[in-house]
């Protein structure tokens, strides 16, 4: 679920930094996913499995600021664009933890016909944007990424990738790219890197901005979905109640810690969020890799 939601914002985050180099930050982030193997199994020991919550806890606040910042635009007749983002994050928060309490739960995978019909909209987004020539070049001269920008993109990639193995690390990675190379050559990275809401812009670029509704409600789904997941991740984690699925165990820790995720969502907007995501992310990259090479000598 990371992927699906952190894909309508991370994107912009990484062509901010990387600019064209998004392309080569993308299977980076990859095999930085692949190496550390954040997904492989449960956490073991204590440090472990605080990352492992910490990371949960970041991409709650990542997957509620997906909603906020594609619906605050179109609230602006009712409130300001800021407000507007603060009160949908909130909120986003408040009915997942809701909506968990009361038994809703996502199965372990995603069924094949989500993932077919999810293909079928990327397939057409990615269509909408190679069928029209860009209003103005966006394929010119690339310069070499600075160090830093290349590593910023990476480590907001990272997450994204962090709980996929096997092939289907290898198929997110591949999707990732092809729609970044899609939207890279409507809008070139300059214009990708100026709003975490890009996407949109991209429908409009392309001529095409009666599809900007469904890009809403795509957007939307995909973040409240995810941090529905994330947000029984830290309930387990703050509450100790096991990964049965089955108990709700809301207790005031896990009520806290969520409620500090819907406000650092609101505070931080989806950039500050995706970074830290990857900041943690990459934390328990490095502990897992250091941990095996303990064991290994």
């Amino acid at each position: 679920m990371a992927l699906a939601a952190g894909l309508f914002v991370v994107l912009a985050v990484a062509a901010s930094a990387a600019g064209w180099w998004l392309l080569a930050a993308l299977p980076l982030a990859g095999a930085l996913a692949w190496a550390g193997g954040v997904g492989a199994d449960a956490p073991e020991g204590r440090v472990a499995h605080a990352l492992a919550a910490a990371r949960a806890w970041c991409l709650l606040a990542l997957c509620a600021s997906v909603p906020a910042a594609y619906v605050a635009p179109e609230l602006r007749s009712v409130a300001s664009t800021q407000v507007a983002y603060v009160v949908v994050a909130l909120v986003v928060v408040l009915v997942v933890t809701g909506a968990d309490a009361t038994g809703a739960r996502l199965p372990a995978r995603v069924p094949r016909w989500v993932a077919g019909l999810g293909v079928l909209v990327l397939a057409a987004f990615v269509a909408v944007c190679v069928a029209i020539d860009p209003a103005g070049p966006t394929i010119g001269a690339t310069e070499p990424p600075t160090p830093v920008g290349l590593l910023v993109a990476v480590v907001v990639l990272t997450p994204l990738f962090a709980e996929l193995r096997g092939v289907a690390l290898g198929v997110g990675v591949g999707v990732a790219t092809v729609l970044s190379a899609a939207v890279l050559y409507q809008l070139g990275p300059f214009r990708l890197g100026l709003s975490v809401t890009s996407m949109r812009d991209v429908l409009v670029a392309a001529d095409a901005s009666a599809l900007t509704s469904l890009l809403v409600v795509v957007a939307v789904g995909t973040g409240l979905l995810g941090a529905l997941r994330y947000a029984a991740a830290v309930r387990r984690a703050a509450s100790r109640s096991g990964h049965d699925g089955r108990r709700t165990g809301w207790s005031p820790a896990a009520l806290g810690a969520v409620a500090l995720a819907g406000v650092a969502a609101a505070a931080l907007g989806p950039a500050g969020a995706a970074q830290l995501a990857g900041v943690v992310t990459l934390a328990g990259i490095v502990h897992r890799l250091v941990t095996r090479g303990r064991e290994d000598t």
